[in-house]
């Protein structure tokens, strides 16, 4: 209530914000206004501009696509570079120059029914594909018109001059005799005349809309000018009659205001009539709430507390004097403070009670020296010799209450930025709402199931990090409740270490098993039969050919080719089962050298195929040298094999880097895979084609999966039937273990 001369005079800036608020409402309604208009012409400009475009367009529709039909027909089948060379494009100069003449055209566009430009009045633009374009795609697949108005820098006309324009573009579908969509023409107008006028209006009606509203705010400024000085004076007359009473309760809050202690008065019926700002202090509470509050002080007393202090109050207002009562605080903030108050009757000058004084004072510290004290011995019984681990003791709502080093050093928190604090900041928020259930229940009840029991959970260190704990809990009771102790150990190293080891023993179990396989496989049980086989044919056909007959030389025949076929897939087995076995040690390895060797060691397939090879420029990497080989003249291979008749093979090997890794890429224009057959490229023996199509074991993918994997990375391909495929490969630019 106390305000000096500027607070006063500052009271009143009515003027001040009705000029400010005015001024800005005016200058909103205006711009609204003025945008509305602008927003109106600009539609009902574009609803005009597109009937006429529509028209115009499909008049060019008619006479363009009549004309030169039998070009638009066949032009849709000729590649970028040999349709710009055609000689019907000159006419078609020819005939949109004197169609457009004395009109606003800037260009135009004719499309195929996939989207693609097969004339334009720019000829770097024929042969390119259109059909991202909304429009384009809505005519060619829905049959529908469009037209559209978009500002264009430096847009360039018929002449060639360039300048800022508004364009209108319309487009409409060409349908074929049948009433089916073949293609679409799209016209480019100048709208930039039009759009200046409707600017120059803009600016006109803005200009008078602005000189009216001006004219209403000099208005009312007088008005409100004369109010203002009007309330100014009578509030003059209201401060001089209270200045007396102000200078009275001023002598009176210089004592109430700088007492340390928190002083209240209450009449008879209990209801607060004074309190001191010791109050905000120590509840963090305003001298406006706490007259405001309902039953004061009790909602800002512990509920537990909260019947003694009632019975107290009415004891002092029987006339009897209460001193030192301690009780518990709850603060507007939540925080909880011990403090003592003493409950004193008021008594009139005829010696009647007319209410009480209450006088409180903060007697936190002194309650948490004592509580600390207590706990002290409770606290140091439950460290165990384990202190290099997180020792954390939380009270029954969850806030750390003791923190060690090791708690410290693990989560990255010193012990004054914890205490206090809940523990659930140092928990990921998936286990938040499990911790504070439990928490609950085991106060509630006392019952939880992960006391005294090593359990595995995840902690949150103070840089964001999750990582996993083994935590041992226990519990003890104090006078104010129940606390816990959590041992935690970080468990990082252990957790890596078991994960590695499996991953390490399940490779090796692998490994031991594919090799178990083969040498029971490929060793003499196949390899000597098979040699002794291949031999005795050899020796047959050599000896006794001129005394068989054709059908015993194709048995023959037959047989040798068996042979031949079981000795190349036990060689490919073989070489499968050495990808991890006998890999070299992992060294600096230039790609582009083992692409430089696998292209001359497929010199004569790429002859014969007359292949087409182009490729990026090639890494070094961390490899093992001889696999890299094997693993790119495998996907180089394959890419030149598996190609359709006729069709000269297109390879392009590619390499990009992306973070820490390298990726490969091997693309080519053959007969591609179907995506349900993805994953089975892959294993071994698999094979997608008769063996009469293409020759082959069905391992070379198999061998290069295992490679790629070997060196830490991942295969994977892309492809559509008929459209040639892309396989790709990735490699660590640095390999954490050579070898």
């Amino acid at each position: 209530m106390v305000a000096d001369g500027k607070r006063v005079n500052s009271r009143f800036k009515l003027l001040r914000y009705y000029s400010m608020a005015s001024a800005v409402a005016l200058t909103i309604t205006a711009s609204v206004l003025v945008a509305l208009y602008r927003s109106d012409q600009v539609d009902e400009f574009l609803l005009s501009t597109e009937a006429d475009n529509t028209r115009l367009t499909t008049s060019f529709a008619n006479t363009f696509w009549r004309q030169f039909q039998p070009f638009f027909v066949s032009a849709s089948n000729i590649p970028a570079e040999p349709l710009r060379r055609r000689g019907e494009l000159r006419a078609l100069d020819i005939a949109f120059e004197s169609l457009s003449a004395g009109l606003p055209i800037l260009k135009i566009r004719v499309y195929d029914g996939r989207g693609r430009a097969i004339y334009s009045s720019i000829r770097a633009e024929v042969g390119e594909d259109f059909s991202i374009n909304p429009g384009v795609r809505k005519a060619v697949e829905q049959g529908a018109s469009w037209t559209v108005m978009t500002f264009r820098p430096q847009m360039p006309a018929l002449d060639g001059q360039s300048a800022d324009r508004w364009v209108v573009e319309t487009g409409i579908p060409v349908t074929g005799e049948l009433g089916q969509v073949v293609g679409a023409l799209e016209l480019y107008s100048d709208a930039t005349p039009s759009m200046d006028r409707l600017r120059l209006n803009v600016w006109r009606l803005g200009g008078l809309v602005a000189a009216i509203l001006a004219g209403l705010y000099l208005i009312l400024f007088l008005i409100v000018r004369r109010a203002d000085r009007i309330i100014r004076m009578q509030h003059q007359e209201v401060e001089g009659a209270r200045e007396a009473l102000r200078a009275k309760e001023e002598r009176f809050r210089a004592i109430a205001d700088y007492t340390f202690d928190w002083e209240s008065w209450l009449d008879q019926d209990g209801r607060l009539r004074w309190v001191n700002p010791a109050v905000e202090r120590l509840a963090g509470y305003s001298i406006e709430q706490c007259l405001a509050m309902e039953d004061y002080p009790l909602p800002m007393i512990y509920e537990g507390d909260r019947a003694e202090i009632r019975r107290l109050r009415q004891s002092a207002l029987t006339g009897n004097f209460e001193s030192g009562v301690e009780f518990r605080l709850v603060c507007r903030n939540g925080l909880v403070k011990w403090v003592m108050a003493s409950f004193q009757p008021i008594f009139d000058d005829s010696g009647a009670i007319m209410g009480t004084r209450w006088s409180i004072h903060d007697i936190t510290d002194r309650k948490r020296a004592e509580q600390r004290l207590r706990e002290s011995e409770v606290r140091f019984r439950s460290v165990t010799q384990t202190a290099a681990d997180a020792i954390i003791s939380v009270n029954g709502q969850g806030d750390i209450v003791s923190w060690n080093v090791g708690a410290e050093r693990i989560f990255g928190y010193a012990e004054a930025e914890v205490l206090g604090s809940n523990v659930t900041m140092i928990l990921p928020e998936a286990y938040r709402q499990r911790h504070e259930d439990g928490l609950r229940r085991a106060v509630a009840t006392g019952d939880a199931p992960i006391l005294g029991v090593p359990s595995l959970f995840e902690g949150l260190r103070r840089d964001g990090q999750v990582f996993p704990v083994e935590l041992t809990l226990s519990r003890w009771d104090m006078d104010n409740g129940a606390f816990f102790t959590a041992i935690l150990r970080d468990v990082t190293e252990r957790k890596m270490a078991e994960q590695e080891l499996a991953e390490r023993t399940a490779e090796l179990e692998r490994s031991n098993a594919e090799l178990q396989q083969f040498a029971y496989v490929a060793s003499h049980d196949l390899q000597e039969p098979l040699r002794t086989v291949t031999s005795f044919l050899q020796l047959l056909r050599r000896r006794y050919d001129g005394a068989l007959d054709d059908n015993a030389r194709e048995y023959i025949h037959f047989a040798a080719d068996g042979a031949a076929r079981m000795h190349r897939l036990i060689t490919d087995l073989l070489v499968y089962s050495r990808v991890s076995t006998h890999g070299r040690t992992f060294e600096k390895v230039k790609m582009e050298a083992v692409l430089d060797l696998v292209l001359t060691n497929l010199g004569a397939a790429i002859e014969e195929a007359g292949a087409e090879i182009t490729r990026d420029p090639m890494p070094d990497v961390d490899a093992d040298q001889i696999q890299m080989v094997s693993l790119l003249q495998n996907l180089v291979g394959n890419a030149i094999k598996y190609r359709a008749p006729g069709t000269v093979p297109r390879v392009h090997v590619g390499a990009v880097r992306d973070g820490e890794n390298w990726t490969f890429s091997v693309q080519d224009n053959g007969i591609g895979i179907d995506p349900k057959y993805f994953d089975r490229v892959f294993v071994i023996f698999q094979r997608l084609h008769a063996r009469g199509e293409y020759e082959g074991t069905g391992i070379g993918l198999a061998v290069a999966k295992k490679i790629v994997e070997r060196h830490g990375g991942r295969i994977w391909l892309e492809s559509e039937p008929g459209r040639g495929s892309t396989f790709h490969f990735t490699l660590p630019v640095c390999h954490p273990r050579k070898g």
